[in-house]
């Protein structure tokens, strides 16, 4: 009689998304989880024959029993099978890869939020490379202002250009301007000016009347994690704080063009990735965008109360879209939709 072998199991996800960033290059996704070229061939026959014997899975494979055994303990280490005595069983697929799957994910938007953040660095190092380029002794047109009116400041910058308006919005709807600075994107806005505006997502949950007031009389938003600083562009001028993420009261009003365009750009590659927010965005598909919030957070453990007030609809409602997105992914749990969510490339 053969004698029974004993392969390891992995305890934790974190050794499987491990060995899935160092495996890779076999010629097959199962190179992933640290296979070996050929495995993949192995292992379906394995799932074919679940329940085998070592024995017969050799005569179907025609490997050797070492060859077979080598696999089978390549397999186990990432919990792919399971022996009992002679007999080997395949893991369900959608246990083990499917949190494979979602460590994958999660470590790949680790690194995606890297590069954004490497890309948002961008235009600042542009601008202070342009501006140490200049000729020593030229002047730019950058000056600070302590103190002052600010809604009139951003008026009479706003009077200078036809430009777009753009602002990054990290607290305004905490400053004892807000309401006046309110009036003066309605008049913008009312004017024929285009008006964009970021917000952090806890705007969301802390002032969604502003957002929702603003949206109104037609400016554009979208929200991200962050916001990092307060910066209003207006046409060709900015107004910024002197210190980045500050709040000393002084002032930097800037029209040096390559200075303004940096800005430009540093706004733009933030829009960008940037979520536009259901029913505050005119072009904006608003099922299609719900069922990304909503599975966004999902897949962040958020609770239905907390989904519902961010998405500004009832509970009940929250929970009947969720049951359709499950019963339309073929999920039976929250955690297999997330998987497949992923796998379909909804999130």
């Amino acid at each position: 009689m053969a004698r029974a072998r004993a392969w390891p199991v992995p305890a934790t996800v974190t050794m499987l998304t491990t060995m899935a960033v160092k495996g890779g290059g076999t010629g097959s996704p199962l190179g992933l989880v640290g296979l070996q070229p050929g495995d993949e061939r192995i292992y379906r026959a394995l799932l074919r024959g679940s329940g085998a014997t070592r024995g017969r899975i050799t005569e179907v494979t025609g490997l050797t029993l070492a060859e077979l055994d080598a696999a089978l303990e390549r397999f186990a280490a990432v919990g792919l099978v399971r022996a009992d005595g002679d007999v080997v069983t395949a893991a369900a697929p959608a246990d083990v890869i499917g949190r494979i799957i979602v460590g994958e994910a999660e470590r790949l938007h680790r690194e995606t939020e890297q590069v954004d953040a490497l890309r948002d660095l961008l235009p600042g190092l542009m601008a202070e490379h342009a501006n140490a380029s200049r000729p020593r002794g030229g002047a730019v047109d950058v000056y600070a202002m302590e103190g002052g009116d600010v809604v009139a400041l951003l008026r009479g910058l706003a009077a200078e250009s036809s430009g777009d308006l753009m602002w990054f919005r990290p607290d305004q709807w905490r400053l004892p301007v807000s309401g006046d600075i309110d009036r003066l994107v309605r008049e913008l806005v009312s004017s024929g000016r285009r008006s964009r505006a970021i917000y952090p997502a806890r705007a969301l949950e802390e002032a969604p009347h502003v957002l929702r007031s603003r949206a109104e009389v037609g400016e554009q938003i979208r929200i991200v994690a962050v916001v990092p600083t307060r910066i209003s562009v207006l046409g060709n001028a900015a107004l910024l704080p002197d210190r980045w993420g500050g709040q000393t009261g002084r002032r930097l009003v800037v029209r040096e063009h390559s200075l303004v365009g940096a800005l430009k750009a540093l706004f733009e590659s933030v829009w960008e990735r940037g979520m536009a927010v259901p029913g505050m965005d005119p072009g904006f598909d608003d099922a299609g965008g719900q069922r990304r919030l909503l599975l966004h957070q999902l897949t962040r453990g958020a609770k239905d109360e907390h989904i519902a007030r961010t998405l500004g609809v009832s509970l009940r409602t929250v929970r009947r879209r969720i049951a359709e997105i499950m019963d339309e992914l073929g999920a039976e749990s929250r955690f297999q939709a997330g998987v497949e969510a992923v796998r379909r490339g909804w999130l």
